[in-house]
């Protein structure tokens, strides 16, 4: 590239962006032209910027690619501080360009230039290093050997100073000598071609040419890696990785262990240590919920007996330390699928007392139960859990259990010579999940011997109401059911609609029942009881039937009037059979109307009955007309007999 010499007294200052590429590296990258810009400081003209850099055409060219991307701008004709003289007229013209520096990579390869004496301050000793030649541009001519200068050892990044750059170069300031100093430090990790006449050796040709051919590459730019850091494996994480591995390791060698080898053995020690037969179907090692060792299909106990204790899975949670013990100890035992009544209860404490004798080869600290279930005869509350509180001595001394949802709390406690004390309290409970009948709460204290479930106290909360009573259930070749149970404050509205007879009657009630039942079986016997008692409900209506209408139209031929007939009370016997409900001895107050009469409802939702209806306008008039119900209880039918 060739331009126009510049004038030689022309003065360059750097702008502010020439200001931020002196502090960003990066936004300069040509060598050459970063000397130069460090060497601009206002002051100094392009004759004197030639003189320090010794090369003439490469610093004119430098300046001129400066000015043009807009780091440096020309100024006003000033004093230079580089002169020796303060004359401008009298500045000397750009000499010959002084010989490179001794240190520097710049210049022909394989050319030694002997350098001069010590430093003097003479014009010689302000001679900087610049690069040779760029890519397009015409090499200086060489310079003779100069006469004195620096040895080659002594022009290091550390001597270079501003007294060791001449006596004008003080007005650079300490930062701009500095950087020159930095510059040629990161220049200077080339070697120095050798003083001598001699040819440079093989090695050291090969280096400079190798810097040659970097320099006419231009810049090595790198791209920058974005990517993420590489990933060092320490020592900390080493060691976690191991044990993580470890530990996998010993799972997968538990999981595949073959416990069906020890099978024989493991159900020996559980026969020792519950004093029963002990059978176990399958053994292996469980992860989850608990860790542990999962036996299932337990059976502890002689086939058929009553107080064979049978579950679905057994889960034995040990101490580690007592393994190798002559009695392991187990933290926990859980009993998974347990049906427990009162004969396997027994069972189950007789079990663990044999457990804590000092002979036995195993113990028990915890026991739990889940998905339990408790029965008495064909009755069973499923789906219960819980744990059973030990003794000190780890003797069983009760059972507590609960449902999924807690609306169900049992408990269960064994009784001296044989038997359970049951205790139940539920709240918001069904007797079963598709069942009408919703407790508000339930209390229910009884025992359990042999055969024989004694209520001795039941309170229930339903229908807006209360239930007490007691009962006794009997199980055996005939089932039983007896009892008494009495009631009040009951909606009967409620009880209607649960029954499946939604709006017939309405009212609260109050009364008392006796009921009894036999069967082959519990729920057959409930559901065919008996029962009997008196009754009275209060503010009501009976649905369907308006017996005042009937009286006022005086019909032969059944009618269905609709509406109802409202009252303040009704009152009289209730008796309860497998094919029928039947209300007797009747007695209904409705202001000026009063009725008295049966009724009668059959299993197929048919009625059959008659009221005798009187009203009373007069109190001489007591005259009773008799009305006959028919029909089915949807649409009841009335008429008026002669």
């Amino acid at each position: 590239m060739t331009s126009e010499p510049l004038d030689p007294t022309l003065v360059f200052a750097r702008t502010a962006a020439g200001e931020e590429a002196m502090a960003q590296r990066t936004r300069v990258v040509q060598r050459n032209n970063r000397m130069v810009l460090i060497l601009v400081d206002g002051n100094a003209t392009v004759a004197d910027l030639c003189e320090k850099t010794g090369n003439v055409q490469l610093t004119e060219n430098a300046l001129i690619e400066l000015e043009g991307d807009g780091f440096i701008e020309r100024r006003a004709e000033t004093k230079s501080v580089w002169r020796f003289t303060g004359n401008v007229g009298s500045r000397k013209q750009p000499q010959a360009p002084r010989p490179h520096s001794e240190f520097s990579t710049f210049g022909p390869s394989g050319v030694s230039t002997p350098a001069s004496s010590g430093l003097s301050g003479t014009p010689e000793t302000q001679i900087i290093p610049f690069p040779n030649v760029r890519p397009g541009r015409p090499a200086p001519p060489a310079a003779a050997p100069a006469a004195s200068g620096p040895a080659p050892s002594t022009l290091t990044p550390g001597t270079l100073t501003p007294s060791t750059l001449g006596p004008g170069s003080s007005t650079l300031g300490t930062s701009n000598a500095s950087i020159v100093a930095d510059e040629l430090a990161a220049e200077s990790v080339m070697p120095a071609t050798p003083a001598t006449g001699d040819r440079p050796p093989l090695l050291t040709r090969l280096r400079t040419w190798l810097a040659r051919g970097r320099e006419e590459a231009g810049p090595d730019l790198r791209p920058i890696r974005r990517g993420r850091r590489r990933w060092t494996l320490t020592w900390p994480m080493a060691t976690m990785l191991g044990l993580v591995l470890l530990g996998a390791a010993l799972l997968v060698g538990a999981l595949l262990f073959p416990y069906a080898s020890y099978l024989p053995e493991v159900e020996a020690a559980l026969a020792q240590s519950s004093g029963r037969p002990a059978r176990i179907g399958a053994m292996r090692i469980s992860i989850y919920p608990r860790p542990g060792l999962l036996l299932e299909e337990v059976r502890l106990g002689d086939d058929g007996a009553a107080d064979q204790l049978s579950m679905a899975s057994l889960r034995l949670r040990p101490q580690v330390a007592t393994l190798l013990s002559p009695q392991v100890v187990f933290r926990e035992a859980e009993l998974i699928g347990i049906t427990l009544s009162a004969a396997t209860f027994d069972g189950l404490a007789q079990a663990l007392a044999a457990s804590a004798t000092g002979s036995a080869r195993a113990s028990v600290i915890q026991v739990s139960l889940s998905d339990a279930a408790i029965t008495f005869g064909d009755l069973a509350v499923a789906g219960l859990a819980g744990q059973l509180q030990l003794t000190a001595d780890h003797l069983l001394e009760s059972a507590s259990l609960h449902s999924a949802s807690k609306n169900l709390q049992v408990e269960l406690k064994p009784m001296t010579g044989g038997g359970v004390t049951v205790k139940l309290e539920g709240i918001a409970w069904r007797p079963a999940p598709k069942s009408p009948y919703l407790f508000d709460s339930l209390e229910l204290q009884g025992r359990i011997s042999g055969p024989e479930f004694m209520i001795d106290r039941l309170e229930g909360r339903i229908f807006d109401g209360v239930l007490r009573g007691s009962s006794i259930l009997r199980i055996g070749n005939k089932a039983a059911v007896t009892g008494d149970i009495a009631f009040e404050r009951i909606n009967t509205a409620a009880l209607v609609a649960a029954l499946g007879f939604n709006g017939r009657i309405g009212g609260e009630a109050k009364g008392k029942l006796s009921f009894s039942s036999s069967a082959d079986s519990l729920p057959d016997a409930i559901a065919r009881s008996q029962a009997g008692g008196s009754f009275t409900i209060h503010r009501g209506h009976l649905g369907g039937l308006d017996l005042a209408e009937a009286v006022r139209r005086f019909s032969v031929v059944p009618l269905t009037l609709g509406g109802a007939t409202r009252f303040e009370e009704l009152s009289g016997v209730v008796t309860l059979t497998p094919g029928a409900l039947r209300l007797s001895r009747l007695n209904l107050s409705a202001g000026l109307m009063h009725a008295t009469g049966q009724i009668e409802v059959s299993r197929e939702l048919q009625l059959r009955g008659r009221m005798d209806v009187m009203m009373t306008r007069r109190r001489a008039d007591y005259t009773a007309m008799p009305v006959l119900i028919s029909g089915a209880l949807a649409s009841p039918l009335t008429q008026t007999a002669h």
